[in-house]
């Protein structure tokens, strides 16, 4: 009877005693880590799908849920290592856009500041519902025919409004009313499993539309890039975010502008000390600016892409803009790494390619 108790109290305290999902932590391989359930850790999934079991680090448990250290990176855990030795499924989609995609009918504006019609046919606008029409504070770019990829934090909003629409295909955003012609309902918000609002990281979410989008020269999908590289070319940023410092003011057009990338630790020296950042800028995360700090993402763009333009004349998605240090600062922008979550973007996105 007391030996029965004994054992129950400590399976009670074994469930009662973990450490808070959320928390960093240092796996078995040395590696640096977050707390979290089980079935929300990405690598212990691919492990588990893999061999029926993980080998990752026990925080505790929450509730009946086995809370482990997942690791940060899913490369040694059958993650992209495992997809190098093929084309990578985002490859192969890549490839289906090249082949169709409708060259837009006008010339683009080279040089300029307003973007063109069909220029970025993959950015969207996502449309708040706050009861007085549609505010569209967010962007997004778009990644096939039923799924958008955005900013984790345009959807885990401080006044718990969630964005219900996208509008797409246009240059000028247009009115406050759902126009059929532009705008698509979303049926589902998917949250990147390790995001979590008191931390900067991970910030990413797919959105999944009602109906699949019809595709035009105006509107089409976005190739994803690959390489987890630095890219050394110029990158552009659109939006149509505020264009002040001192004024709320918005613009009513799509916005390009170019800046360049910012290496991790040069980048790292401007965001010091960030509760938000307990481990600085993280590889999973990378930095974009203008040293003049005329050119830079502000409020509006966030969720927006940060996308280079390769010699086949498409764009690919490098960064999905999340934060930075207010508007027009010399103080370069935090972008998350989209190269570093393929994964799982494809296994949402592209569940049934092989």
């Amino acid at each position: 009877m007391w030996k029965s108790l004994t054992v129950l109290n400590i399976i009670l305290l074994n469930l009662v005693i973990s450490e808070d999902v959320g928390e960093t932590c240092t796996s078995n391989q040395a590696l640096e880590g977050v707390c979290m359930e089980v079935s929300k850790c990405e690598a212990a999934i691919i492990a588990i799908s893999n061999k029926k079991f993980h080998e990752f680090k026990r925080c505790g448990f929450s509730g009946f849920e086995e809370v482990v250290c997942c690791p940060r990176t899913t490369t040694k855990f059958g993650g992209d290592e495992t997809r190098t030795k093929a084309k990578r499924i985002a490859d192969r989609e890549c490839q289906k856009i090249k082949d169709s995609s409708i060259p837009p009918l006008d010339l683009h504006i080279l040089g300029g500041e307003t973007a063109s019609l069909g220029e970025f046919p993959h950015m969207v606008a996502l449309g708040y519902d706050r009861g007085n029409g549609y505010e569209f504070d967010c962007g997004g770019s778009v990644l096939s025919h039923n799924y958008i990829l955005s900013a984790a934090h345009c959807v885990d909003t401080l006044d718990r409004i969630q964005p219900s629409i996208i509008r797409g295909g246009v240059i000028e955003i247009g009115g406050r009313e759902f126009n059929p012609d532009t705008d698509d309902r979303i049926a589902e918000i998917i949250l990147n499993p390790r995001y979590t609002r008191k931390e900067k990281y991970h910030d990413l979410a797919l959105l999944r539309l009602e109906t699949p989008l019809q595709f035009s020269s105006n509107l089409n999908a976005v190739c994803l890039e690959t390489s987890e590289q630095d890219p050394q070319v110029p990158l552009t940023i659109t939006g149509w975010g505020k264009t002040s410092n001192t004024r709320d003011t918005r613009s009513n057009l799509l916005l390009k502008t170019n800046v360049t990338t910012v290496g991790r630790s040069k980048c790292s020296e401007s965001y010091i000390n960030w509760r938000k950042l307990p481990s600085g800028i993280s590889p999973d995360q990378m930095c974009a600016g203008d040293p003049e700090g005329i050119r830079d993402t502000c409020q509006g763009d966030s969720g927006g892409p940060l996308q280079s333009s390769g010699s086949d004349g498409l764009s690919r998605l490098v960064g999905v803009t999340s934060f930075g240090r207010g508007c027009g600062s010399s103080v370069p922008g935090v972008y998350t790494r989209v190269s570093r979550y393929l994964d799982w973007i494809e296994s949402i996105v592209w569940p049934n390619a092989h």
